[in-house]
Protein backbone atom coordinates (compact mmCIF):
# COMPACT_ATOMS: atom_id res chain seq x y z
CA UNK A 1 0.00 0.00 0.00
CA UNK A 2 2.78 2.17 1.17
CA UNK A 3 4.43 1.87 -2.24
CA UNK A 4 0.94 2.37 -4.38
CA UNK A 5 0.87 5.52 -2.36
CA UNK A 6 4.44 6.77 -3.06
CA UNK A 7 4.10 6.28 -7.06
CA UNK A 8 0.62 7.68 -7.25
CA UNK A 9 2.48 10.51 -5.72
CA UNK A 10 5.14 10.75 -8.25
CA UNK A 11 2.58 10.30 -10.93
CA UNK A 12 0.68 13.54 -9.35
CA UNK A 13 4.20 15.28 -9.12
CA UNK A 14 5.03 14.55 -12.33
CA UNK A 15 0.93 15.93 -13.68
CA UNK A 16 1.27 18.89 -12.08
CA UNK A 17 5.00 19.71 -13.93
CA UNK A 18 3.67 18.68 -17.36
CA UNK A 19 0.77 20.83 -17.29
CA UNK A 20 2.56 23.80 -15.74
CA UNK A 21 6.14 24.00 -17.68
CA UNK A 22 4.00 22.93 -20.88
CA UNK A 23 2.98 24.32 -24.08
CA UNK A 24 -0.68 22.68 -24.87
CA UNK A 25 -2.37 25.50 -25.92
CA UNK A 26 -4.12 26.47 -29.00
CA UNK A 27 -1.16 28.64 -29.56
CA UNK A 28 1.67 25.99 -29.06
CA UNK A 29 3.21 26.20 -32.63
CA UNK A 30 3.65 29.96 -31.89
CA UNK A 31 6.62 31.74 -30.73
CA UNK A 32 6.63 33.31 -27.28
CA UNK A 33 9.03 35.55 -27.59
CA UNK A 34 9.57 39.13 -29.88
CA UNK A 35 12.50 38.71 -32.44
CA UNK A 36 15.35 40.36 -30.30
CA UNK A 37 16.23 43.98 -32.02
CA UNK A 38 20.69 43.98 -33.09
CA UNK A 39 21.80 46.83 -32.16
CA UNK A 40 25.61 47.47 -34.04
CA UNK A 41 28.60 49.15 -32.09
CA UNK A 42 28.14 52.24 -34.46
CA UNK A 43 24.68 52.62 -33.32
CA UNK A 44 24.98 52.78 -30.43
CA UNK A 45 27.97 55.98 -30.77
CA UNK A 46 25.53 57.83 -33.53
CA UNK A 47 22.36 56.53 -33.32
CA UNK A 48 20.59 55.19 -36.62
CA UNK A 49 19.73 56.45 -39.77
CA UNK A 50 16.19 55.53 -39.24
CA UNK A 51 16.53 58.20 -36.10
CA UNK A 52 17.80 60.98 -38.44
CA UNK A 53 21.15 60.85 -36.25
CA UNK A 54 23.01 58.18 -37.81
CA UNK A 55 25.29 60.18 -40.12
CA UNK A 56 28.15 60.85 -37.82
CA UNK A 57 27.20 64.70 -36.62
CA UNK A 58 24.03 66.60 -35.17
CA UNK A 59 24.21 69.59 -37.03
CA UNK A 60 24.75 70.04 -40.62
CA UNK A 61 23.75 73.77 -42.17
CA UNK A 62 24.97 74.40 -46.29
CA UNK A 63 24.48 77.61 -47.80
CA UNK A 64 25.70 78.19 -51.20
CA UNK A 65 25.52 81.62 -53.38
CA UNK A 66 25.84 81.17 -57.15
CA UNK A 67 26.27 84.65 -59.08
CA UNK A 68 24.95 86.52 -55.61
CA UNK A 69 22.11 84.61 -55.34
CA UNK A 70 20.52 81.21 -53.36
CA UNK A 71 21.47 78.74 -54.82
CA UNK A 72 21.74 75.48 -51.90
CA UNK A 73 20.49 76.05 -48.26
CA UNK A 74 20.17 72.92 -45.98
CA UNK A 75 19.31 72.60 -42.57
CA UNK A 76 19.80 69.49 -40.59
CA UNK A 77 19.51 69.34 -36.58
CA UNK A 78 19.01 66.57 -34.31
CA UNK A 79 17.96 68.17 -31.38
CA UNK A 80 14.91 66.25 -28.98
CA UNK A 81 13.20 66.41 -32.56
CA UNK A 82 14.96 65.84 -35.85
CA UNK A 83 14.51 69.33 -38.25
CA UNK A 84 15.45 69.52 -41.47
CA UNK A 85 14.64 72.09 -44.27
CA UNK A 86 15.95 71.93 -47.75
CA UNK A 87 15.80 74.22 -50.50
CA UNK A 88 17.96 74.02 -54.28
CA UNK A 89 17.01 77.00 -56.28
CA UNK A 90 18.96 75.29 -59.06
CA UNK A 91 16.40 72.10 -59.58
CA UNK A 92 13.42 74.35 -57.71
CA UNK A 93 13.20 71.85 -54.68
CA UNK A 94 11.79 73.29 -51.33
CA UNK A 95 11.17 71.00 -48.78
CA UNK A 96 10.73 70.46 -45.44
CA UNK A 97 9.97 66.96 -43.51
CA UNK A 98 10.41 63.71 -44.99
CA UNK A 99 10.56 64.98 -48.40
CA UNK A 100 13.58 67.37 -47.37
CA UNK A 101 15.29 64.23 -45.19
CA UNK A 102 14.86 62.34 -48.11
CA UNK A 103 16.54 64.80 -50.01
CA UNK A 104 19.46 65.32 -47.03
CA UNK A 105 19.97 60.92 -47.30
CA UNK A 106 20.80 61.29 -50.30
CA UNK A 107 23.39 64.17 -50.01
CA UNK A 108 25.07 62.78 -46.85
CA UNK A 109 25.10 59.33 -48.44
CA UNK A 110 27.20 60.34 -51.39
CA UNK A 111 29.06 62.89 -49.53
CA UNK A 112 30.59 60.58 -46.68
CA UNK A 113 31.54 63.26 -44.60
CA UNK A 114 34.15 62.33 -41.48
CA UNK A 115 35.72 64.89 -38.88
CA UNK A 116 38.38 64.06 -40.30
CA UNK A 117 38.92 65.57 -43.97
CA UNK A 118 40.38 68.49 -44.24
CA UNK A 119 38.15 71.44 -45.72
CA UNK A 120 38.86 71.52 -48.98
CA UNK A 121 37.64 67.57 -49.35
CA UNK A 122 34.37 68.98 -47.82
CA UNK A 123 34.26 71.64 -50.26
CA UNK A 124 35.61 69.77 -53.31
CA UNK A 125 32.68 66.55 -52.16
CA UNK A 126 29.97 69.00 -51.94
CA UNK A 127 30.88 71.13 -54.94
CA UNK A 128 31.02 68.08 -57.09
CA UNK A 129 27.61 66.86 -55.26
CA UNK A 130 26.10 69.48 -57.35
CA UNK A 131 28.00 70.22 -60.35
CA UNK A 132 29.02 72.89 -59.34
CA UNK A 133 31.71 74.95 -60.92
CA UNK A 134 31.93 78.24 -59.29
CA UNK A 135 30.14 80.37 -56.51
CA UNK A 136 30.47 83.38 -54.94
CA UNK A 137 29.59 81.90 -51.17
CA UNK A 138 30.20 78.83 -49.44
CA UNK A 139 29.04 78.66 -45.81
CA UNK A 140 29.05 75.22 -43.99
CA UNK A 141 28.92 73.95 -40.47
CA UNK A 142 29.23 71.23 -38.55
CA UNK A 143 29.13 69.37 -35.41
CA UNK A 144 29.64 65.94 -35.39
CA UNK A 145 28.86 63.27 -33.03
CA UNK A 146 32.43 63.29 -30.71
CA UNK A 147 32.03 66.98 -29.87
CA UNK A 148 34.37 68.52 -32.71
CA UNK A 149 33.02 71.49 -34.84
CA UNK A 150 33.86 72.49 -38.41
CA UNK A 151 33.36 75.84 -40.38
CA UNK A 152 33.85 77.45 -43.32
CA UNK A 153 32.87 80.18 -44.91
CA UNK A 154 34.40 81.01 -48.35
CA UNK A 155 32.97 84.43 -49.84
CA UNK A 156 34.59 85.18 -53.52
Amino acid sequence: MRKFMIASLLLLAAVFVMTGCGNFGENADKAQREDADIIHEREKEGGTMETGDGYGFTHFDLDIEVDGQDAIEADYEVDKELDVEYKNTLTGVNATGKEAMDELDKLFKALLLRNNMTKEEYKERILTYYELDTYSKFDLEINFDDGTNLNIEDVK
